[in-house]
Order: C-alpha cells, then structure tokens, then sequence
C-alpha cells in the first residue's frame, strides 16, 4: 500500500538555468549518520535515445508510452513501491518536457532534479548526483530497463541492506543473441548462498554469445556511497570530454572482490531498442 502524496515544496532555484530544483525541502542526511539509510534512486535520463528514433526526434525516450503511462512513471513507481521516498531525475537540457512531465507524477516521492549538460555516459549521470546525496547510499534504476511485476528493486534493496555491499541485477540470457541485447553489458557469477550471487566478471555484452551461463545487468544498482570517490578517480583517469561508463567502476568492485548480485526471474523489457520497446506495449495492460 502506498504512503499518502507529500506536499509540494519549495523550488530553489540558484544562478543560471542548469541548477537543480527541489521539490522537498528536505536536508540530505550527514555522513556518519546513525539513522542513514538508503532511501533515494538516481534515474539517469540525460541520453539522447539514437537507438530508437524516429520515436525519439521528439519525445524523449523516458516519456515514451507503455500501458497508457510514460516510462519515466514506471520507473518513479517502482520506486514508491519500493518504499524509497526521494527520486533524483539526472536531466537533459534538451529534454525540458521530461521534467515538466515529472513535476506531475502523482505518486509519494520527493523529487530532485539535477542536471547534465553534456551526456558523457552512465557513470558521469551517476557522478551529477553526488551533492544531492552527500555520501548516503543510493540506488541507480533505468527507466529503459523495464520488468514486468514483480519489479526486482524492492529485493535487491533487501538484499543490498543485508550486506550492504554494492549490488546489481542479473537477468538470465538465455539464449539471448548479443544484437538483442541494447547497450548493457553482461556478467559471470556464482552463488554465494541464499538468493546471493558473487560477480566475478563483467564484460562486452558478446559474452552471452560465448557463454551460456552468462548473465546480463538489468538496470538496478544498489550502491554505498562511498562509490563516488572510486567514479571521481576514475574520471580523473581519462582524456577530458572521454565517456564515463558504469563499466570501469563495476570491474573495479569486481576486482576487489566487493560485486554482489540478484538474478530476477520477471520479465524483461529492453525498451531502448524498438523491438524491446514493441514487446512492452503489447505485453503491458493499456491502463495507466
């Protein structure tokens, strides 16, 4: 069941027009914070949605239509059901019906809007989002990576507070050619007992063409907050404009031994491709 909608706060807008708007005027929990918990999702939508134009000439692939309701809603209430009370939504200058869309969801969540003026990649969305979390935990969720109920990000907060170590979803390929596959990438794990996996690599998505045990990352993370010093020091690495992807940061975890995982069993949708984005609209019911 829902909690009740929050009221509306206060938008604080600072110089210039890429500043970030608060709807809540709510202060971010302190590092070091007995009572910090992770109760925040970055949904990163800075992209541009090439893969799927026409369709994205002149709607922005978050808004898109699936059951009656635009992706960006899907994944603000898989949020809410989740229990999370604050989305932070990384934005486009280009995409400014995307956030006006958003100022109207109805649902229970404080929302914050940071912005990305250039999109340099997932990791780089990711990193816009550090000052609105001030070093608490979060979670990432791609509004294109849609799942049909049960959504998995309810369990893999359950399974992230249990540890916490950074965690991700995993879908089976099975048997899933890697041109399917949208812009992802796959992974190898093995059990770790109960419903928990150990990542222990995480490669070109080609993988699922070689492997029949592969894995393929699903759009959710749970991370600790301290994962923005390792995407900082990763940036420093490369030439200045370089993408910044969540692929080095994921490896590094692996590397360190630190990558745990859940695989979902739910129906998947890769809504960033057209074929993805088909299935969807033909599966989901057509009421909002």
């Amino acid at each position: 069941m829902r909690r009740p909608v929050h009221a509306r706060g206060r938008v604080h807008a600072g110089p210039g027009a890429a500043q970030r708007v608060r709807r809540a005027a709510r202060p971010p929990p302190r590092p070091g914070d007995p009572v910090m918990r992770l109760d925040t999702a970055i949904i990163p939508c800075g992209g541009l949605g090439r893969r799927l134009r026409p369709f994205t000439r002149w709607l922005p692939k978050e808004m898109l239509p699936v059951g009656l309701k635009p992706l960006l809603y899907h994944a603000l209430d898989e949020i809410a059901d989740a229990g999370l009370m604050r989305a932070v939504i990384v934005t486009n200058p280009h995409k400014p019906v995307l956030e006006a869309a958003a100022r109207q969801y109805p649902g229970p969540l404080d929302l914050e809007f940071v912005p990305q003026p250039v999109f340099r990649g997932l990791g780089d969305a990711i990193l816009q989002a550090k000052d609105a979390l001030a070093g608490a935990p979060f979670a990432v969720l791609l509004a294109d990576h849609l799942f049909a109920p049960p959504a998995p990000l309810l369990a893999l907060l359950e399974a992230f507070r249990a540890t916490p170590a950074p965690t991700v979803v995993l879908r089976a390929a099975r048997g899933e050619a890697s041109g399917l596959v949208g812009a992802t990438c796959a992974a190898r794990a093995e059990p770790a007992g109960g419903t928990a996996y150990r990542v222990l690599e995480i490669g070109r998505k080609e993988m699922v063409d070689e492997r029949p045990d592969a894995f393929i990352l699903g759009g959710r993370y749970a991370f600790p907050g301290d994962v923005f010093d390792a995407l900082d020091a990763i940036n420093r690495t490369l030439p200045p404009g370089a993408e910044l992807s969540d692929v080095p940061l994921l490896q590094r975890l692996v590397q360190q031994g630190a990558l745990r995982a859940l695989v979902s069993e739910a129906r998947f949708f890769d809504v960033g491709v057209p074929e993805g984005y088909r299935e969807a609209v033909a599966a989901f019911p057509a009421r909002a």
